[in-house]
């Protein structure tokens, strides 16, 4: 549900790895029959571990969550969701300026984060991203990409939340200090998180977020026009892992602290002296936010690349 806590998702996850273990060192002590009921059991365990999770996506077409109306755009491969005005960065914009935009690039197939992507997959998200690019350059603003992966599910298996590109379109000169505020940022979680692991530098070209980091392992990711940062989560047990109503922050557990799940939308945020997303909440739009998407659909159309494919 919207509002369960990570703690609870902690216990479920440690049961059904304990479950798979016991399962692992005792089929080869049963009968044929013994060992076909344990198999049905174990897939109804797993089936419903990954309902859970795509219960949770909310951002994804697969969840039961999924209001449709949000969806701008659809590839073969990927989607582009808007997000509810209620979860996004509350911008000060100049009077008449569009301040919309924000928005999700999300595979539509089961993927716990994009460097785990495959190459056709890959392929639409950068169309996705230099469409999203020239759409904001014609209205004079940035854009830098989020994305925060807390948990894995340690090879597959779909019991983590689906993989999201968070897009935030910022005024230009944010987007050029970008860099440098995000790597001091990076620096002070570091320190208060006592992570280990060095920022990786990436450069879109040699270094890119595909290649600097292993697949399976925990992230947070950002990126703007020629480069970026990644940063490997350390010691991250099972990540806070609500599904984006607020919250975040550095959340206790097991004598650790959590990586803030809010952390790159605050970071652009406190560059644009905006609040925290956690002081942020807000009710859902009553219209169901249909003028922000009209507008949004009204800005995309003439950068749609996915009008070009066949149907």
């Amino acid at each position: 549900g919207a509002n369960s806590r990570s703690g609870a998702d902690e216990e479920d996850y440690q049961e059904t790895a304990a479950l798979s273990n016991l399962y692992r060192s005792n089929d080869d002590k049963l009968s044929p029959a013994e060992v076909a009921a344990r198999s049905k059991s174990r897939q109804i365990a797993q089936h419903d571990a990954v309902s859970k999770w795509t219960s949770k996506s909310w951002w994804w077409m697969e969840s039961p969550k999924f209001d449709k109306r949000y969806l701008i755009a659809l590839g073969e491969k990927v989607s582009l969701v808007m997000t509810p005005t209620r979860k996004r960065l509350q911008q000060h914009a100049k009077k008449g300026a569009w301040d919309g935009g924000q928005c999700y690039i999300v595979p539509l197939s089961y993927s716990e984060s994009f460097v785990g992507l495959d190459e056709e997959v890959w392929y639409e998200v950068k169309r996705f991203q230099s469409s999203i690019r020239q759409m904001f350059r014609e209205e004079g603003r940035g854009v830098i990409f989020l994305e925060t992966v807390t948990r894995t599910s340690r090879g597959g298996g779909g019991t983590a939340l689906q993989a999201k590109l968070e897009v935030v379109p910022v005024p230009r000169s944010v987007e050029r200090d970008a860099p440098l505020y995000f790597k001091s940022a990076l620096a002070e979680v570091a320190q208060e998180w006592g992570t280990h692991s060095k920022v990786i530098t990436l450069d879109d070209n040699k270094k890119t977020l595909r290649n600097a980091v292993p697949k399976g392992f925990p992230y947070f990711y950002c990126g703007w026009e020629g480069g970026g940062f990644v940063q490997l989560i350390e010691n991250e047990e099972e990540g806070d892992d609500e599904d984006g109503d607020g919250g975040g922050g550095m959340r206790g557990g097991g004598g650790s602290k959590r990586f803030p799940r809010d952390f790159g939308i605050d970071t652009v945020g406190g560059m644009m002296e905006c609040d925290p997303m956690r002081f942020q909440r807000r009710n859902p739009s009553r219209d169901g936010d249909r003028g922000e998407i009209l507008q949004f659909c009204e800005k995309w159309k003439g950068f749609d690349w996915t009008l070009e494919l066949d149907g």
